[in-house]
């Protein structure tokens, strides 16, 4: 999942966009790096650009993960924005993850600064 993700850093954003070096958005690189893990993923493309957060979380918890307190690399990590859960991401390391990001106009990897750890809604891990 880690290699898969970092192979995507500079790809551009695009919503809905699920092809690495062509366009992805926060959902894709999930889906590219659970596809990259082996996992088969029951992916959507039916929603808006702020998503319910409900629906990420159910996706997470479809696809044999569960919640986890302290994120460690591999991690996906649920991040809150505008009030609701609607941003995912992977965490790398201990103080880094890799998101597709709208603002960066393309896929990043970030430090989970102090605001990002603020916006952490939930952590997931994959089962096994």
């Amino acid at each position: 999942m880690l290699a898969a993700s970092r192979a995507c850093v500079g790809t551009p954003f695009m919503h809905q966009g699920r092809v690495p070096h062509v366009g992805l958005d926060c959902v894709g690189l999930i889906v590219v790096a659970l596809r990259a893990a082996g996992v088969c993923v029951n992916d959507r493309t039916d929603y808006g650009l702020f998503p319910h957060g409900a629906m990420l979380e159910e996706a997470l918890q479809r696809h044999a993960t569960r919640m986890h307190e302290a994120p460690r690399a591999g991690d996906i990590l649920l991040f809150t924005i505008k009030h609701q859960p609607q941003h995912v991401g992977l965490q790398t390391s201990a103080t880094h993850f890799i998101h597709a990001y709208a603002p960066q106009k393309k896929v990043v990897e970030n430090s989970l600064t102090a605001l990002w750890q603020r916006r952490l809604h939930s952590v997931y891990r994959l089962l096994g």
